[in-house]
């Protein structure tokens, strides 16, 4: 999720119009329209319920480096003993900057040759690691690149049979060394230890989230990512099932707009719906986040934050937050939501199975109201531990690293 601010410690207003996910956002509760004949239930869900407090520690600051004007947009980790987090400018173009964490204490990291434009956020490399010896940085621009940390050095592929426009969207996890999984565009591309295999999607994919090498989920949208103000797109989940890729129902929103167009009628079109990351806890939780835009005449577009949750059977909507800037896993069964401009990381919120929604205590004392923006999250397997990257604002403005863990 990119970023709609600054310059040198300060915030900007932001700017309309930007890529997806990069406005502030507001919940969605409902879509009225019916159901398509091959889609997934769509019954509104009931009225959210008050949004609890926890109790505990909260969040720790637990890095804020000293690469000026740097911001976090990628995090990703094995084990409490190995986490990585990768990053770029705030604005402008330069080389990628990646740290990690041994237990100890976060270190600049050897990174592979990237250099990055802050204009296109939405297509930021992807990063998977599976142990400190092997990591995987995947590359949309200018041409699709895997490059590969074997624990002394990067090696660089390039992975031709993919299909994408340059700048678009990836997607990957990586289940053990010799089982990787990436996505871009409606193609698919796998990693068996020894060669990439690539087939096609049954639809356009921007996420991808694994239980099992046989439970692997994808999502998207149903069409092609087109030029804003464009619409039709509805929100797009599949499955591999260990022999094939196939779409799974999800739940459509074909509500005509009531914007007047410029002949004084309503203009009729219909919401773009694209979902942008799925977190996978099992084969009957998984959960999907992504936005629903709309063409607005004087700002362009309007977007809101849909989140959906499947059960084994069938995906619902389920009840999100208001101005989302990153989602992810919250080490258990939900997932973690976090907002834009966070006083101490304030105002994030855990959304469990049953639709209950908890607001994550913020930072304490001095980082209280330290000035914050959270990019990407990522659970840590097995411990219960949550990591929040994005860049800290004010006199050290630059790389933030928060954590997370419950009382």
């Amino acid at each position: 999720m990119s970023d709609p601010r600054v310059a040198a410690g300060r915030r900007r207003p932001s700017v309309t119009g930007r890529a997806a996910l990069c406005a502030v956002t507001v919940l969605l509760t409902a879509c009225t329209a019916a159901p398509a004949p091959h889609s997934a239930p769509t019954a509104a869900p009931s009225k959210p319920a008050p949004i609890r407090t926890a109790q505990g520690r909260g969040w720790q600051l637990a890095h804020v480096g000293d690469q000026r004007g740097v911001r976090l947009r990628a995090v990703a980790a094995s084990g409490p003993r190995d986490v990585w987090a990768l990053g770029s400018p705030n604005e402008g173009t330069g080389r990628v900057l990646l740290l990690h964490f041994d237990g100890r204490r976060w270190r600049e990291h050897p990174a592979p040759e990237l250099t990055w434009n802050s204009n296109d956020a939405k297509g930021f490399p992807e990063l998977v690691v599976t142990g400190p010896r092997d990591a995987w940085i995947f590359a949309t621009t200018p041409v699709l690149t895997a490059h590969h940390w074997d624990g002394e050095r990067w090696s660089r592929s390039g992975l031709r049979d993919l299909d994408h426009n340059p700048g678009e969207r990836a997607g990957a996890v990586a289940l053990a060394p010799d089982d990787v999984w990436l996505v871009v565009g409606d193609h698919a591309a796998h990693w068996d230890g020894k060669t990439w295999t690539a087939m096609r999607l049954p639809a356009w994919a921007t996420s991808v989230s694994a239980v099992a090498p046989d439970q692997v989920w994808a999502v998207g949208g149903t069409g092609r990512p087109l030029a804003q103000g464009s619409t039709g797109s509805q929100a797009a989940t599949m499955r591999w099932d260990g022999r094939s890729w196939r779409l799974v129902p999800a739940p459509e929103d074909r509500t005509p707009s009531t914007e007047i167009n410029s002949a004084g009628r309503p203009d009729g079109n219909i919401p773009r719906i694209t979902l942008t990351q799925v977190v996978a806890h099992a084969p009957d939780n998984v959960w999907a986040i992504g936005t629903r835009q709309v063409f607005d005449y004087e700002d362009g577009s309007r977007q809101t934050t849909i989140t959906m949750r499947w059960d084994g059977k069938a995906w619902s909507r389920m009840p999100g937050a208001a101005g989302v800037s990153a989602a992810g896993s919250d080490g258990a069964d939900g997932i973690i939501l976090t907002v834009w401009d966070t006083a101490g990381l304030s105002g994030a919120i855990r959304v469990s199975p049953d639709g209950s929604r908890t607001e994550l205590p913020p930072m304490t004392e001095a980082n209280r109201d330290r000035e914050l923006d959270v990019s990407a999250l990522a659970a840590v397997p097995g411990a219960r531990t949550v990591y929040a990257v994005g860049v800290a604002y004010g006199e050290k403005f630059g790389p933030m690293i928060a954590r997370y863990r419950p009382g």
